[in-house]
This record gives C-alpha cells, structure tokens and sequence, in this order.
C-alpha cells in the first residue's frame, strides 16, 4: 500500500498518462484529394506516420478544395488541404480557417502543372489567344489565376480571352476535338494527355505567379487548433515527416498514389512527381495573394501571415 504522500505524488502521473492516452486515441477527421499533389495524408496512413506518431486518422476523399472547406466549416472534418485563394476568401468573410502545413510547391523545373494546346495548334504567342478559349480547373483559383497572369505577362489582351472551366480528366480530348484553344493541366492528366498526343506543352504558367510557391496546404478551423495544440503539432510534424519520405521515394510513394488514385501504371511511369514543403512562411503564399486581390479573386488583399495558424 501507498502512504497519502507517495500517493498524491502519483496524481500528476496518471494524469499525464491519461492527457497521452487521450491525444492518442483521438480521431483526427481528415480530407484529402487523391492526387500527387494532395497525396501525403494517404502516404503517412499507409506507411504508419500517424500510428507512430500517435495519431488516430481517418481520412475522407474528395474531388476538390472546396468540398473539403464545407466540411471544416461545417464541423464534419477537422483537417483538409485547399488553395491559398480559399482560405483568403474565407478569412474576408470572416470564417476562422488557419493552415497549419504546407502542402505541395510548384517547381519550375519540373511543373506538375502546365498550360497546353493541341498537339498541331497553329498558336504560337499569347496574343494569339485573343478571341479564343481556355478551360482552367475552377474559376478562381489557381489555374485561373496562373493563366490570366501568363497572358497579361506576355502581351495578351486578357479580356479578350475567354475562360470556361473543365474537369481536369476531360481537358486533353477538349484540346484534340478543338473545343478550347488551349488548357491549364495538372499532372497526371497533363502527362496523359501529352502521351496520348492529344497535347503538347505550350507554357510554364506557374512561372507568373512564382516558383516555390504553395499551391495547397493543410488547414483547420482555428477554434480546432486552439483546443488541440498537442493534435496539430503532431500532425504538423507527421505531414513534414510524410513530406520528406516522399520527396526521396518516388517509386515506393507511386505504389500508395496508384492505390487510391487508381491511375494507369503508362501514365505513373511519364508523370512528373510533386514536391512537397516541409515548412511554411508568409512568402510561399504572399504571391498567389496579392494576384488574386488585383484579379479581384478576392475583395481585398490578405497577407499570407494571417492564414498561418501559431500552433504553440
């Protein structure tokens, strides 16, 4: 038996134990896209990141950013990846929505993520664009803003170029049967399409926004990163972790993409991989923000520094 002292002494013992027990067992409701880019939470559940780091994920699929901000939004999720465009949008509107990591980067040298036209399109120069027209991703967001900001750069009259959105997986036969004059493509469907011959590769339009910047990153409702610190810290560590796993291995990272994205073995060998941040700053973020405020993206323009969150 304990005398009184030594047993107190145990109290914030086991209450430790406990506040470990608890963070462990917690369900972290998490929302990723089955793509390259969006592709770390998938990695670090298959390769046991977050069990080790104990954490107890459940991830939930979808097809874009902005299904996965409803649900945050609504309380169905606790964390999920979307575009620097969203989450400004929200913070205008008042909806306290922080990221917590960096996500996937765009490299100029090997862009993931290219604007193309048909393989024997006479277009040559932005300006010959002008009266034609392009199918981004969605409207407003990233592949919107890229190529607008490619067009501008480069001589083109932007209001005279018309924008129509597409499904990523459509956009190469939309190329071939002429539908549009040219595409804004992420990969794999860009390598897919270029293979098939439905495209060729005309631009890097990235490159107008800025190389090394974010172009999705992880994200939570700030209420949830209050409450949890010790969660968000470990997940935080987890996805940088999972980033620098995946960063240095391609071909055993393709395996867990192939398993959830279902693309085709030819496309996984052409396709160019992501790379993935493992920290976050303003200046990742700063460029897509002050672009979209003068595309009017958004109402107003936001720093980067208030979308990160300040996990203590």
């Amino acid at each position: 038996m304990l005398s009184r002292p030594a047993f107190l002494a145990t109290i914030p013992l086991v209450g430790a134990a406990v506040g470990r027990a608890r963070a462990q067992t917690a369900v972290i409701r998490v929302g990723a896209l089955p793509t390259d880019g969006f592709a770390e939470a998938y990695y670090a559940a298959d390769m046991g990141f977050f069990a080790k780091n104990g954490l107890n994920v459940e991830i939930s699929s979808f097809h874009n950013g902005g299904e996965i901000s409803a649900a945050i939004i609504g309380g169905s999720l606790d964390v999920g990846v979307s575009s620097p465009i969203s989450l400004a949008n929200a913070y205008l509107r008042g909806i306290p929505l922080v990221y917590i990591a960096a996500g996937n980067i765009y490299n100029s040298a090997a862009p993931t993520i290219g604007f193309c036209v048909a393989k024997e399109s006479p277009l040559r120069t932005a300006k010959d664009f002008e009266g034609k027209t392009i199918s981004v991703n969605g409207y407003k967001d990233p592949t919107h803003l890229s190529i607008l900001a490619w067009l501008a750069k480069n001589g083109a009259d932007v209001a005279k170029v018309s924008i129509t959105e597409l499904p990523a997986s459509e956009t190469g036969q939309a190329l071939a049967r002429g539908t549009v004059a040219g595409a804004v493509i992420p990969e794999p469907f860009l390598s897919a399409a270029i293979s098939s011959g439905d495209a060729r590769f005309f631009a890097k339009c990235f490159d107008a926004i800025g190389n090394g910047i974010m172009l999705g990153g992880w994200f939570a409702r700030a209420d949830w990163v209050k409450k949890n610190p010790e969660i968000a810290k470990r997940f935080v560590a987890t996805i940088y972790q999972t980033a620098r796993w995946a960063n240095a291995n391609h071909d055993r990272s393709a395996v867990i993409l192939q398993k959830y994205s279902h693309i085709s073995d030819a496309t996984l060998r052409v396709m160019t991989r992501v790379v993935y941040a493992t920290s976050l700053t303003p200046a990742m973020i700063n460029p897509t923000l002050q672009l979209a405020a003068s595309y009017k993206f958004t109402d107003r323009p936001v720093s980067g520094a208030d979308l990160i969150a300040r996990i203590a």
